[in-house]
């Protein structure tokens, strides 16, 4: 009966799986504020063209599946940096704290900075010498643990703030996760879902400016008028996995000193067209790692490639990885990331 139960729960996730990518054509890119959400983060997820909502076994799932920090079995940070398209500068910073053997607790920081951009105008094509900039920023807290063995859930509540020159909005969201261990051969089955809360609204001193209430008379001063803009909605997304070991321990095949594992992920999204990412990775000695994986249905994003290791030093891990992102007419996107479990 229990291999019954798990079948079935494994065919409804793969249904819905599969429901995802018929992807519908529309045009909805860029009607969402705080794009910056929708950068991935950690360089091995990356590199496996951000197959990695059902694997979530490292401190990125902290932004790509919440329920994986229960997996996270001690502590653990990590760091990852890339130069984005455009020369601008995404960084992330996380942090998970195992709560005994059912649950964790963790924190990230999610940061997009343009650095100094140079004010331009018509009378000065080249320069005015004064100096602006864009920062993007998003702080969550992150709740997972065990409902029974086999199944996981998680939350993170975000703070998410963005600012240019002198204007900025703020607002609060929340993301979702499930990561089930189906016990088949390793294959595991993710959901999350990213993103939910109230729009973003500008203000700041950006938005005031002066109105002359009586062009016609001489006396009355100018007046200070207060612009308001409409909330822009978050980039929320749906995302639906399914990964699987084929060679290593629980897997079809057994080799010794390998391992290989694949993932499929498939990403719904309300401000552009759905699109499905596949991803592996092969691993040595559980000390050397090569990624692949390539993203279809986007105009520009598809080939990710990258390498990874892992040092065992007695009471802690350390781990490097490095990806590669093909971006078409773009320059091509390099992220590095560090982490260390203690």
């Amino acid at each position: 009966m229990k291999v019954r139960q798990t079948w079935f729960v494994t065919a409804a996730f793969s249904l819905a799986l599969a429901t995802s990518v018929q992807a519908q054509e529309f045009s909805k890119a860029g009607t969402s504020a705080a794009q910056f959400l929708k950068i991935p983060v950690g360089a091995r997820a990356v590199s496996m063209a951000n197959a990695f909502t059902s694997i979530a076994d490292d401190i990125s799932t902290l932004y790509w599946n919440p329920a994986g920090a229960a997996s996270l079995r001690r502590f653990e940070m990590g760091v990852s940096h890339s130069r984005w398209i455009a020369d601008i500068d995404h960084d992330f910073l996380g942090i998970s704290l195992p709560l005994g053997e059912h649950g964790a607790v963790g924190a990230s920081v999610v940061q997009l900075s343009s650095g100094d951009i140079e004010v331009t105008t018509i009378d000065k094509p080249k320069g005015t010498g004064t100096f602006y900039s864009a920062r993007d920023l998003a702080f969550s807290v992150t709740y997972s643990q065990y409902l029974i063995e086999q199944v996981s859930v998680g939350i993170s509540a975000k703070y998410i703030s963005q600012r240019i020159s002198n204007s900025s909005a703020q607002t609060v969201a929340f993301d979702f996760g499930v990561l089930l261990h189906t016990g088949l051969y390793g294959m595991n089955v993710g959901l999350s879902f990213q993103n939910f809360g109230p729009g973003l609204t500008l203000g700041g001193s950006d938005l005031i400016k002066p109105v002359d209430m009586d062009p016609a008379s001489t006396i009355d001063p100018p007046a200070e008028a207060k612009l308001t803009t409409q909330p822009f909605g978050l980039p929320t997304s749906y995302r639906a996995s399914v990964s699987m070991p084929l060679i290593g321990e629980n897997a079809p095949v057994q080799l010794e000193s390998s391992t290989l594992i694949v993932a499929v992920d498939a990403v719904h999204l309300n401000d552009n067209r759905e699109h499905y990412s596949l991803g592996g990775e092969y691993g040595f000695a559980q000390t050397l790692f090569l990624r692949g994986g390539y993203t279809f249905n986007t105009d520009e994003e598809g080939l990710s490639l990258g390498s990874g290791v892992k040092v065992d030093l007695g009471s802690a891990t350390v781990y490097f990885d490095y990806a590669y992102v093909a971006f078409g007419v773009f320059d091509a996107v390099h992220m590095f990331s560090l982490g260390m479990r203690l």
